[in-house]
């Protein structure tokens, strides 16, 4: 006995398309609403005008987050293939789901993996067989069974030593409609919601990864280049020889007029110290690898012999200083010399490797929709349940076209959130807001901000440790209200650079609804 073919695809009330049917819907009771759409020639009109349609720049469809108030069903239909089309008997269906699939940098599908209950995040399909392979490997593993009970304990053993044989891909369940809804339409229909946020993380580490093409190795052009002269192993001149350096250096490499040596050697620290950590525990290899260099200091009156410092020492010393706003001083060199090309080397390699440690201790693991830009794909699948002779088997219908989630901070077309202000005039109204929320102040903030407010401004705000704690209460709508005044100054003032204001900020007048008597 043998199978005939099983279709999957768009119900065909809608359209006859080998893919899901997609849809975009912003009502709360949006899935009610769809199964009765289905029961009719009027509700299949309707379906077709909320077929998801939005596009993103690159023509590519644009699926939005349920922060967005917008979601995402995905509607199918299974029949046979044979004279007539009939519709497949639902009881046929052992599960029925749908597989959300990455589409990777080389173009090809992969999928989101998990087992023995870790997550390996995006795989290639070819870990599990292709992209026909049934997501569950219990199910991988009765394919290709040869029906004799020896050979196929022996290959079932084998399959199991191979290391991704346990791998499953993430599905996402498909329901069938009510029986009354299938019967009333004369199909078998299938629902599923689309996912566009997830909770899910990749055990595996973030990687330091460039953009497709671009090579951003410790030896590259890209990394070297954005490193100042000193950490490239070039010579670099320095600012103020001879001095000492002290805090106050950082203030003044910020002023309008600066000097670009000083301002270049305070970025020498400020890269050593947040890009690479290598005034941290983890900046060993780094200061080893300066270490090998000494740095000539200037020769005072009567002195003759030359004095040296190590660049190391003479770098955890002005960070200490300069960065951290320490007392004391250091002697700044006469000049940075430029390394030698095996100590720079050195060097490169060393930065590299603690940024990709700092890349994984600051960005974590990888989520399932972490990648802006990311493309993705649908693709559904019924596991028919066996008959007569023929074995349980797995039917795949095509991939939707590729689609991209859009950031939560686009606008989806639905209205605005609207949130009511206190009116300030209105003393009665304000007289009855009370603190709603309470903020407990250490010493050191609140010493602080008792300070004069114009010091603070300047940058000239002294704080200490030592006081009492306080307890400060704050209603929030005066909050917001105080907020708001600050975002629109603001707005104001990065309009004369991005020019975004008409975009972002619409305010239409309406009249005042008096109050009831």
């Amino acid at each position: 006995m043998a199978h005939h073919p099983i279709l999957l695809g768009a119900p065909r009330s809608l359209a006859r398309s080998p893919r899901p049917w997609l849809l975009q819907r912003s009502d709360d009771d949006f899935l009610p609403a769809t199964l009765e759409d289905l029961r009719s020639p009027a509700g299949h009109e309707r379906l077709r005008a909320l077929r998801a349609r939005a596009l993103d720049a690159q023509g590519t469809l644009k699926l939005f987050q349920p922060i967005q108030r917008q979601f995402h069903l995905a509607l199918l239909e299974a029949w046979c293939d044979t004279a007539g089309e009939p519709r497949l008997d639902p009881k046929r269906i052992q599960a029925a789901g749908l597989v959300l699939r990455r589409i990777g940098a080389d173009g090809r599908a992969e999928g989101w993996m998990k087992s023995a209950g870790r997550i390996h995040g995006w795989l290639p399909l070819t870990r599990v067989g292709g992209a026909d392979a049934d997501p569950l490997p219990a199910a991988r593993g009765k394919q290709g069974l040869t029906g004799v009970p020896d050979i196929d304990r022996q290959l079932a053993a084998f399959t199991r030593t191979q290391p991704d044989s346990a791998l499953e891909e993430a599905t996402i369940p498909l329901y069938l409609a009510p029986p009354d809804v299938c019967a009333e339409a004369g199909q078998t229909l299938y629902y599923g919601l689309v996912p566009t946020v997830s909770s899910e993380i990749s055990e595996q580490d973030e990687q330091l990864a460039a953009a497709p093409g671009t090579d951003f190795g410790p030896r590259s052009a890209a990394f070297r280049d954005h490193l100042v002269l000193a950490l490239q192993g070039q010579a670099m001149g320095l600012p103020r020889t001879g001095q000492s350096v002290t805090a106050a250096w950082l203030k003044d490499s910020e002023q309008a007029d600066a000097d670009a040596a000083l301002a270049r050697f305070v970025l020498l620290l400020r890269q050593l110290a947040s890009e690479f950590g290598a005034f941290g525990t983890g900046g060993a290899p780094i200061l080893q690898a300066l270490s090998t260099l000494q740095l000539p200091l200037v020769l005072r009156a009567g002195e003759t012999q030359p004095r040296r410092v190590r660049a190391d020492q003479f770098l955890q010393q002005a960070q200490a200083l300069v960065l951290q706003q320490q007392a004391g001083s250091v002697e700044m060199p006469a000049e940075w010399p430029a390394m030698e090309a095996a100590a720079a080397q050195r060097l490169l390699d060393a930065m590299h490797a603690a940024m990709q440690s700092r890349l994984a201790a600051v960005k974590g693991k990888r989520g399932r929709f972490d990648e802006p830009g990311a493309r993705y794909q649908l693709r559904a699948f019924v596991r028919l349940a066996p008959e007569g002779a023929c074995p349980a088997r797995t039917v795949w219908g095509e991939a939707s076209e590729p689609f991209v989630i859009a950031a939560w901070y686009e606008g989806a077309g639905a209205p605005p959130v609207q949130i009511a202000l206190p009116d300030p005039s209105d003393k009665s109204l304000l007289d009855a807001l009370r603190p709603s929320v309470a903020f407990v102040v250490p010493p050191s903030l609140q010493s602080l901000l008792s300070g004069a407010s114009k010091k603070l401004l300047d940058g000239e705000g002294q704080s200490s440790k030592f006081g009492l704690s306080w307890i400060c209460s704050f209603n929030i709508p005066i909050i917001t209200i105080c907020a708001f005044l600050v975002l629109n100054l603001f707005l104001g003032l990065f309009n004369i650079v991005f020019g975004w204001i008409f975009s972002m900020k619409i305010c239409l007048p309406f009249p005042k609804i008096p109050p009831k008597s």
